[in-house]
């Protein structure tokens, strides 16, 4: 009889193992890359983060992809700069059904300085923008996830060095 309310907590308990491993920061450094803004002034560093960087796919869930930055940049800055991207980077059907939703995302922005880390966390079929550890905005669907990341991992990305290296290539 004891054991019987032991089973739905460990139950619960292995249903909380993964997002509690990543809440726990287990993340794991895959690759880096310096981002530049006009392919000359460096401006920060990104890092592409996996709980194993041994997975056949980088850029499936769960990952993080981290920005720390050295410099001032406006918030309205990567909201535009996200836009152009995604532009390039999707088909126009594609881009015009998520344009709400992509904006509604941008939206959270804010303006930063030197230090100040923008956290993008790809994991259960959601993906979570931070600023510093804060959270600012959340987007369901692995179709949104997958469409966002073009900005830096599509076909025409923010920067084929920044893509290049994060992939470890």
């Amino acid at each position: 009889m004891a054991t019987r309310p032991l089973i739905p907590l460990l139950l619960s308990l292995a249903l909380l193992t993964p997002a509690a491993a990543v809440a726990a920061n287990e993340w794991t450094v895959c690759h880096r890359s310096d981002v530049k803004a006009l392919r000359i002034f460096t401006v920060g560093e990104a890092t592409l983060s996996r709980l194993d960087c041994n997975a056949g796919n980088l850029l499936a869930p769960p990952l993080r992809l981290e920005f720390r930055y050295f410099r001032d940049v406006p918030g309205d800055a990567f909201a535009k700069a996200a836009m152009n991207f995604l532009r390039k980077n999707l088909d126009e059907t594609t881009f015009d059904a998520l344009a709400p939703r992509f904006e509604r995302f941008n939206s959270h922005y804010q303006d930063i300085g030197d230090g100040d880390i923008y956290r993008l966390i790809y994991r259960d079929q959601a993906l979570e923008l931070f600023l510093n550890d804060t959270p600012l905005a959340r987007e369901t669907g692995n179709d949104f996830a997958s469409a966002y990341l073009q900005i830096w991992f599509g076909e025409a990305p923010y920067s084929d060095s920044l893509k290049a290296s994060l992939l470890g290539r």
